[in-house]
């Protein structure tokens, strides 16, 4: 788990403003190349809240709240020699009694089944691993209005009662009261370096999660689990959060997403001594692998000793979970592609390759989206038509060939300090996508960023700036008539940056980039989109057209196939910083990703 500081220091400073995106650690890693979805061990009846145990000798118990139809009065068992084929006990305890989220718990020889009563009590029925099936003695109301209990046994024999999303309290020795006032486990505030900002909800800084805490020991360390719904590209994903502490009251370390979808969560250790995390995600969540089953999710180390998904794993349905960079070597963000006149494609990005200080951008070229041969980009930085006091980064350019004027476009944006981002409209004098450029005005061309050049039979069009439309004039230089605002149908934004445009058949697509879910930290860069019949409106709802693939460009390939780029922005993605083409079915209804087809295997 998270690496413990040493005696006497505090931990490092994580300040979550400090980079774009957050400087979290990947949630999941590069899918492996016969990576597969996670498979079920348990789908002998729908289930929620799963909880599994496993003895030293490889006897399995898992229990959970049963869905839909049959029983579902008491805790009800289920035992399996291998963690694949299941038998049922039946309701082992409280029989005919409603019972909420049970837990299973190995102490010695001794089961715990944990669990909230119908009048919302927590309470613990102790038996035996022996007799699963036997009499158990059931405690007191332990604590009332307790959702999602579950019981920690330390090493040393002491137990605690975790309830909700962190609460803990130790537990006498017979389990029937606590032994202590409850406490809540959230991170250690001298982890953050700056105050919580108002107006904003940061539950990275907050707490570990909301339902179901659990708690296991991994070495020295004290790790505490909990689910959460973030809303991840705009679904009820319910995630698991872990953090570490040198004692089970804390000090905590900041959350980190450790197993994307897997719904209340239980850690298993096999014989190998290697961790698997169940797997229980609801049927709201549309990107979950499945369903009401319960499957397992081996977990590896990271550099920093986090845990997180194998890469043979997934925990993620679509093709974008399963998407690798289609080229490896190129680090890049807002990537931007566009077919030239010769039918060969032109990347550009925010990369530190370009070097805005003497004029050049990097720039590559491909003939089928797969190998890419880079080489320079110049335009004339004299003509900026400013001077800067700080130094500023140029980011997110976009080239765009343009047939009425039978020429290429870039527009990119540059930011000082105190003053504001701005957008500047350069055009190739030679008609080539290597340029030279020069500027179209005598400064930017306007305030905002992200700039998007597009073209349709009336005319030539510039979008920046969360959705800002004008109908550039015959120099280029200006608008024809006052830009306007394009929102969706709720008047909101379609994405708050990086848009883009494409005409669909008969239908104006607008594109965003949106966080979902927790801003930069734990939600996900997605790209948005709605579409029209007329360039200027009323485009219908935002909603979800690629997650992870926030701030790309929408486009044609040669045989008439549409897709957008990614390059991996929030830590579920599966990469980050690198250049992928995610491929798009296109109709009158919207733009979805097309399943099974990977944008590495193209060649267009």
């Amino acid at each position: 788990m998270s690496v413990a500081p040493a005696a006497g220091q505090r931990q490092p400073v994580d300040d979550i403003f400090l980079d774009h995106p957050s400087m979290d650690s990947n949630a999941t890693t590069a899918p492996a190349a016969n990576a597969r979805p996670v498979q079920s061990i348990f789908r002998d009846r729908a289930i929620l809240d799963a909880s599994v145990a496993r003895t030293a000798s490889g006897r399995w118990f898992l229990t959970g709240t049963p869905q839909r139809d049959g029983p579902k009065d008491g805790v009800r068992l289920w035992t399996s020699r291998d963690g694949k084929r299941w038998q049922s006990l039946g309701a082992v305890h409280a029989a005919g009694r409603r019972v909420l989220a049970p837990d299973v718990a190995i102490g010695g020889d001794q089961l715990f089944l944990t669990f909230q009563d119908q009048d919302g009590c927590a309470r613990i029925a102790t038996g035996l691993i022996a007799q699963p099936s036997g009499r158990y003695r059931e405690s007191p109301c332990l604590v009332p209005d307790a959702a999602d209990p579950s019981l920690f046994v330390d090493r040393d024999g002491g137990t605690y009662l975790l309830w909700a999303g962190g609460m803990i309290a130790r537990l006498t020795p017979d389990l029937n009261a606590l032994a202590e006032d409850p406490r809540f486990l959230k991170p250690d505030q001298a982890a953050f370096a700056k105050p919580l900002p108002a107006g904003q909800d940061w539950p990275v800084r907050v707490r570990i999660g909301e339902k179901g805490a659990t708690m296991f020991r991994d070495g020295e360390r004290y790790v505490v689990v909990a689910s959460e719904i973030t809303n991840r590209m705009r679904s009820p994903t319910e995630d698991v959060f872990m953090a570490t502490a040198p004692t089970p009251y804390g000090p905590f370390t900041r959350r980190f997403l450790a197993v994307p979808h897997a719904g209340r969560t239980s850690i298993i250790t096999g014989t190998d001594g290697r961790m698997s995390a169940t797997y229980n995600p609801q049927c709201a969540d549309r990107y979950a692998v499945l369903c009401e089953q319960v499957a397992l999710v081996p977990l590896e180390r990271t550099p920093d000793n986090r845990l997180r998904p194998v890469p043979s794993v997934l925990t993620e349905g679509g093709t974008v979970a399963a998407l690798r960079p289609a080229e490896p070597i190129i680090g890049i963000r807002d990537p931007s592609v566009t077919r030239g006149p010769d039918g060969g494609y032109y990347l550009v990005g925010t990369t530190g390759r370009n070097r805005q200080a003497v004029g050049e951008l990097a720039l590559w070229q491909s003939s089928d989206l797969r190998r890419w041969s880079e080489t320079r980009l110049t335009f004339d930085r004299a003509d900026l038509g400013r001077t800067f006091r700080n130094s500023v980064a140029l980011w997110a350019p976009e080239l765009r060939w343009v047939e009425k004027d039978r020429t290429f476009y870039l527009a990119f944006s540059m930011m000082e300090r105190d003053v504001g981002g701005k957008t500047w409209l350069y055009r190739s004098t030679t008609g080539r996508a290597e340029g030279p450029y020069r500027n179209v005005a005598p400064a930017h061309l306007v305030e905002g960023i992200d700039g998007f050049v597009f073209e349709d039979d009336a005319g030539v069009y510039l979008l920046w700036g969360g959705g800002w439309l004008g109908q550039l004039n015959a120099r280029r230089d200006g608008f024809k008539r006052p830009p306007v605002r394009l929102v969706d149908t709720d008047g909101e934004n379609v994405g708050y940056e990086g848009n883009g445009l494409a005409r669909i058949g008969d239908r104006y697509v607008i594109t965003g980039a949106e966080w979902n879910g927790p801003l930069r930290t734990h939600g996900t860069y997605d790209m948005m989109y709605g579409s029209a019949r007329s360039i200027w409106g009323p485009y219908g709802k935002r909603q979800v057209g690629a997650a992870h693939a926030g701030h790309g460009t929408v486009f044609q390939d040669r045989g008439g196939g549409w897709w957008t780029t990614m390059f991996g922005n929030d830590v579920t993605a599966p990469f980050r910083k690198k250049l992928g083409f995610v491929p798009l079915h296109a109709t009158e209804d919207g733009l979805s990703v097309r399943a099974g087809e990977s944008g590495t295997q193209q060649t267009r």
